[in-house]
């Protein structure tokens, strides 16, 4: 029955030997995983992060704008009041209004204040009488600003925003980083499946030999039936792991195809062995740098403090000594006819400065200032304790994978080694020098020396892959990830 069994399999295997699909850790994590839905919405985010941030720099190049307001139609009685004698009638207000407007709009970054050149027209028309008015403005000029605090707001305002750039691409190569990741631990579930399938069917090849064997020596008398019917129970759980794990590696492959936003077929598909590529040992001067440099974490500490000084700034401005300027000046004419609206036109100048000058509100400004102290004082403690946090875990993570890496040379050997002494146990099993037993606990324990080889390995990737996340620098290559993450 096994041989049978075993046969078919063979024969499935070979039908399906054709057009296969090479699956590598390489490509799954360095190729396809980049080309993933997952990995195209954050290009989409990124994009939006990017725009934004020429929409805040074009904040500084002249805009302009144009402004029609064709009909304004009022048909109604309307209630007056005489400037003569006071007293008050209704008279028939049958008109329509209409503007027209240019302004262009400047605003002026190290003084922080807005520059404003504008021209206008508008026109009135009266149906009762049949007459037109025009109302120009061919030239307004007003500037605007605070008297004190303008540059500085800006000064924070461009580090903040620049800040908040640098951090938005940081983000992005780190979110690609951990699709990357998320890839890698989806194609080592293909791996373990793939290799615990492929050693139940080596087993199952041999049980199948050794269920002849077993019967051969159960007829010279050389074994008996309950020692014959352990080997039977063996060569059962060879099947059942075989048929567990092979729908254990289908499932898993659909969740890593879906996951890459592949289409094509898995029927046919050829799982290589990861090639262990990765560095013996990582130092952790090298780590702490590229992660001071790089890490997301430090670019969002840096974000905090900044903010945390802009409201300190901003709240010890509101509520001291301040004022505000505006400049005007412009040019405006009335005239019945369109022909004469622009013709000799008046000039027109303005200047108005407002203080704002606390003088007694019971220490209330003054309280806001120090509420306002403390609570930057405790952000930045908060800050201190979040970096020597981080530095903390990066020291554990660093020395973490270098422990991996040794566990996993470890794990690699016995696996082998394990592997080596199943099949000599096995030879010796047709000359009736070893036991059913023996056979029984060497294939547990080559199961249990898999387990530990794919749990090290497991580890190994997911360390590195996590400060490769971290400092977004790849240690193999020896480069920075934004220079290759950037120009896909």
């Amino acid at each position: 029955m096994l041989h049978k069994y075993f046969l078919s399999i063979l024969l499935f295997c070979a039908t399906q030997i054709q057009a296969q699909t090479v699956i590598t850790l390489e490509k799954v994590v360095n190729e396809w995983s980049l080309a993933s839905p997952t990995a195209q919405k954050a290009k989409l985010t990124f994009e939006n992060t990017l725009l934004n941030h020429k929409n805040y720099l074009k904040e500084f190049l002249p805009s302009i704008s144009f402004a029609l307001n064709p009909i304004s139609f009022n048909h109604s009685l309307r209630l007056m009041q005489s400037p003569e004698d006071g007293s008050y009638s209704y008279v028939n207000d049958y008109s329509n209004s209409s503007n027209t407007g240019v302004t262009l709009q400047q605003k002026i970054g190290p003084t922080g204040g807005t520059l404003f050149v504008s021209s206008n027209l508008n026109m009135l028309t009266e149906f009762s009488r049949r007459q037109y008015s025009f109302n120009t403005t061919p030239l307004t000029i007003t500037y605007s600003q605070e008297l004190f605090g303008g540059y500085h707001l800006y000064k924070k305002k461009r580090k903040l925003e620049q800040a908040k750039y640098d951090n938005a691409t940081k983000q992005y190569c780190s979110e690609i980083a951990d699709i990357q990741t998320k890839a890698l631990n989806a194609f080592l579930n293909v791996f373990l499946t793939d290799l615990t399938k492929e050693l139940a069917l080596k087993n199952i090849q041999i049980s199948d030999t050794l269920m002849k064997v077993s019967k051969a020596l159960l007829e010279k008398g050389n074994l008996t039936e309950y020692e014959y019917k352990q080997a039977e129970l063996q060569a059962n759980n060879n099947l059942y792991i075989y048929e567990t794990a092979l729908k254990d590696w289908q499932n898993a492959l659909r969740t890593l195809w879906t996951f890459l936003g592949k289409e094509e077929a898995i029927d046919s598909i050829l799982v290589k062995a990861p090639i262990f590529s990765l560095p013996l040992e990582i130092n952790f001067n090298t780590v702490n740098k590229y992660a001071r440099q790089n890490s997301p974490f430090t670019l969002t500490q840096k974000i905090k403090r900044l903010e945390a000084e802009q409201t300190l700034f901003t709240t010890k401005l509101n509520n001291r000594f301040n004022g505000n300027i505006i400049i005007s000046y412009g040019l405006n004419q009335y005239a019945n006819r369109f022909s004469e609206a622009y013709r000799q036109p008046s000039h027109s100048q303005g200047v108005t400065i407002g203080f704002q000058i606390p003088i007694f509100q019971w220490g209330v400004n003054r309280n806001k200032i120090r509420i306002a102290q403390n609570n930057y004082e405790s952000s930045i403690i908060e800050l201190q304790e979040s970096e020597d946090n981080f530095s903390n875990e990066l020291k554990d993570k660093v020395s973490a994978y270098n422990h991996d890496v040794k566990l996993f040379f470890l794990s690699k050997q016995s696996y082998q080694l394990a592997q080596e002494q199943y099949e000599i146990l096995s030879r010796k099993f047709q000359y009736s020098r070893v036991s059913v037993y023996e056979i029984s606990s060497i294939q547990t324990e080559l199961y249990e020396a898999m387990k530990r080889y794919y749990a090290s390995m497991q580890a190994v990737w997911n360390q590195f892959y996590l400060l490769r996340k971290i400092t977004l620098y790849d240690f193999t290559q020896q480069c920075e990830l934004t220079e290759s993450l950037l120009k896909r």
